[in-house]
């Protein structure tokens, strides 16, 4: 009776949204990740892949974007890997916003001064994406063209303002209009908010230790589901021990659920990561876990542009290859995607996490359940 509420509340919240994206999306049909598309009538095959122009990425359409979604996801499960398919792009002038993080925190001198990528953030200077995919493929400045859309994406916003910006506008802004003085660009509200982000809050029941029920067992009714992340600073193990120093600075880890939309994407994943104190700059991810564990499950409902709800289950498991990390600092998995033409959203109704940590000897366990 619950979920049959749920589903009726997420309807009426997204019904609007929904049928107007039905009016202007085309039916998807799936799309293989290395297939090429034929141009209707003239016999001429175009590669799904896209091209660099003006230093962000060029999608020849929506199944492109998709089928390189899927690609990234099924290929490159390690985050660490996507520098692999980035490089051919990078030759090309193009540099992801996930690169920028990369280049920004390079500097791991003791007396670096400069702000690390978490004060930057912190400070609503710099996008927060906390889905290393999608940041594959959204450049350094916050764009992407998908067909004849280009999406602009900057921080700042106190309400994660983005633009959808028509593709013959694109001398404007080259010549640096902004987006929301160009006419036609259409104004939407993402997840790149200013922080503290909107976020559901730690509902569910938590535990500190070992945890031996299956990863998909719930508890209670669906949780209130909106865009928003989540998660905790841990400073030392469950003995009370705080975690040993790196280079006489504090350590402490993060764990961290994600629900996230931008547009035309949206997704919900999990990640565990390591931090150490700097002297002048804040925190920055350079010191690593001897062993880390995770893993989760999401029940809910996805909505892309022109379907009606429809309800999904995604889990990882410690026991499937590559949920257990070793010398590691971070740890993600994206557990849920969607993409489709205007309209991308996912309403969680359960979101279970469990990991376990070995920093230099000292355990940290936790699980929430709901």
């Amino acid at each position: 009776m619950r979920t049959k509420i749920f589903t009726m509340l997420t309807l009426a919240v997204f019904g609007a949204s929904v049928l107007h994206a039905c009016k202007q999306s085309l039916e998807m049909q799936p799309v293989k990740a290395d297939m090429k598309f034929e141009k209707a009538n003239e016999g001429v095959f175009v590669s799904s892949r896209p091209k660099v122009e003006n230093g962000w990425l060029n999608f020849p359409s929506i199944e492109a974007f998709n089928a390189t979604m899927k690609t990234l996801h099924e290929k490159f499960e390690d985050s660490r890997k996507l520098d692999e398919w980035e490089r051919e792009y990078k030759e090309k002038g193009y540099t992801s916003l996930r690169s920028l993080y990369q280049h920004i925190d390079a500097d791991t001198s003791e007396d670096r001064k400069e702000p690390t990528v978490d004060s930057l953030i912190r400070s609503n200077k710099l996008l927060d994406c906390p889905d290393s995919w999608f940041a594959t493929v959204l450049s350094k400045d916050g764009f992407i063209r998908i067909a004849d859309t280009i999406y602009s994406f900057s921080p700042g916003h106190k309400n994660g303002e983005a633009y959808a910006i028509p593709g013959g506008s694109i001398k404007e802004l080259l010549a640096g209009v902004a987006p929301s003085k160009i006419k036609g660009a259409k104004e939407h509200f993402t997840s790149f908010r200013r922080v503290p982000f909107l976020h559901w809050g730690e509902i569910g029941n938590k535990k500190t230790g070992e945890y031996n029920l299956p990863i998909c067992w719930t508890s209670g009714g669906p949780i209130g589901s909106w865009w928003g992340q989540v998660g905790e600073d841990i400073y030392g193990g469950d003995n009370g021990d705080p975690f040993p120093e790196h280079n006489g600075r504090t350590v402490k880890m993060n764990y961290h659920r994600w629900r996230v939309g931008y547009i035309f994407y949206a997704s919900a994943g999990v990640r565990m990561k390591m931090w150490k104190h700097t002297r002048f700059a804040g925190w920055q991810s350079v010191t690593y876990a001897d062993q880390m564990t995770m893993e989760a499950c999401l029940k809910g409902r996805a909505v892309t542009a022109g379907t009606l709800p429809y309800p999904f289950t995604s889990q990882t498991s410690p026991s499937w290859p590559g949920f257990t990390k070793y010398a590691e600092n971070n740890f993600e998995k994206t557990l849920k995607w969607v993409g489709s033409p205007i309209f991308s959203e996912i309403a969680l109704e359960h979101f279970n996490f469990h990991w376990k940590l070995n920093y230099r000897g000292r355990i940290a366990e936790r699980t929430i359940v709901h």
